[in-house]
């Protein structure tokens, strides 16, 4: 990575993107055709606020602390985010996000808070870019929230959590949620374009994700995201754009916790100084025709639904390529579903006898004991 070390970072959450929606975008998808594409990649947490903490730390949600919408307060300042790493590297930091609460503050030189009422996301990003291109080597994190407010006011404070209009809409709520996409693509596209204006494209990393999928009615309870742990929100993906690469699409299982210690790699942090990190760098899955798909663990706790709980995760789940183990704490019942066969969840196959429901079991135990989870599963063992 000694090629890259010295190159700006530009990681730009476009919240709430589902990943099955990149072709809609066509500047988007143009990016991902020149990029290093992970297509396979699983959020570790279905919403914002524990997604993009356990992606600044690297770690599991539990395991830093963000486990819970009102413990967005409660992040484990003993721990390296990424900030800190690339202040190190002598990075100037920047942000520009939704909320003082929505990620870790440490190590940011600039930070900068928008009203998501009244900004114009491409003259407000495109224009902190142009203030930063004279500042030598820098990291810019930027949180793209467009098609979240417009749902926010579009389904959340229209429908009530069992709705049946919502639910029985799939079409219209698909409709709903594409007519959003190309405010997006058009954002991403100012952003390659100043990038250009700025002669930064060279001399810039620039990483697209989102942080977790959205809800268009798939499961009755889940009006958005966050409430429940299927697939429709656990689908993200992350581009990583570098000057004159070989594109790569990479389709191995891989974690949003995986992006920090991709960025440290970037920049030539020693792995072995990274022990507290949960995740692994991403470079190992496109170097590694071979390498395994990873497992993934995730945790939540929704706002509403059918067993809101907003102070303690209290859904599951533990996903291989093929198999998904889904724990609802609450009510204390199972769900076991066959990626392959079943790629929606319609048939819970959940049998506790079977072989691959007690090996699951006991990976997912193994989660809950290196992240400190207890719960009414952990408590009868």
């Amino acid at each position: 990575m000694d090629d890259f070390k010295d190159f700006n970072i530009i990681l730009i959450n476009l919240d709430g993107l589902r990943q099955d929606r990149i072709d809609y975008c066509p500047t988007l998808a143009s990016l991902r055709d020149s990029s290093y594409y992970f297509s396979g990649m699983k959020t570790v947490a279905p919403y914002t606020f524990a997604s993009l903490h356990a992606i600044f730390s690297g770690m599991y949600p539990s395991k830093n602390g963000v486990n819970a919408y009102y413990n967005i307060l409660k992040f484990n300042k003993d721990f390296t985010t990424i900030a800190q790493l690339l202040k190190k590297y002598n990075y100037y930091t920047s942000c520009d996000v939704i909320s003082t609460a929505v990620m870790p503050k440490q190590g940011i030189d600039d930070w900068n808070v928008f009203n998501e009422e009244n900004i114009d996301f491409r003259q407000r990003h495109t224009d902190l870019i142009r203030s930063l291109s004279d500042k030598g080597k820098f990291f810019l994190f930027l949180h793209y929230t467009e098609i979240h407010k417009n749902l926010v006011r579009e389904i959340v404070q229209k429908y009530k959590n069992d709705d049946d209009d919502y639910f029985n809409s799939k079409d219209e709520n698909e409709n709903r949620y594409n007519s959003h996409l190309p405010a997006c693509d058009n954002y991403v596209k100012s952003i390659i374009d100043t990038l250009s204006e700025c002669n930064l494209t060279e001399k810039t990393i620039l990483i697209f994700f989102s942080d977790h999928g959205t809800s268009i009615g798939e499961k009755k309870g889940e009006k958005f995201y966050g409430v429940f742990v299927y697939d429709y929100t656990l689908n993200v993906f992350c581009i990583l754009h570098t000057p004159k690469i070989t594109p790569k699409i990479v389709n191995k299982q891989c974690r949003t916790i995986d992006i920090f210690p991709t960025i440290a790699e970037i920049v030539g942090e020693p792995s072995n100084t990274m022990t507290e990190i949960q995740g692994e760098s991403l470079f190992s899955l496109l170097n590694d025709s071979n390498a395994p798909d990873r497992e993934v663990f995730v945790e939540t706790g929704g706002l509403y639904g059918p067993w809101p709980s907003p102070r303690k995760h209290n859904v599951f789940c533990i996903r291989t390529k093929i198999n998904k183990l889904i724990y609802n704490d609450t009510p204390e019942t199972w769900e076991l579903y066959n990626l392959d066969t079943d790629p929606n969840e319609i048939n819970n196959c959940y049998d506790e006898n079977s072989p691959i429901v007690i090996q699951m079991k006991k990976r997912l135990s193994h989660y809950f004991k290196i992240n400190n989870i207890e719960n009414n599963f952990t408590s009868k063992f």
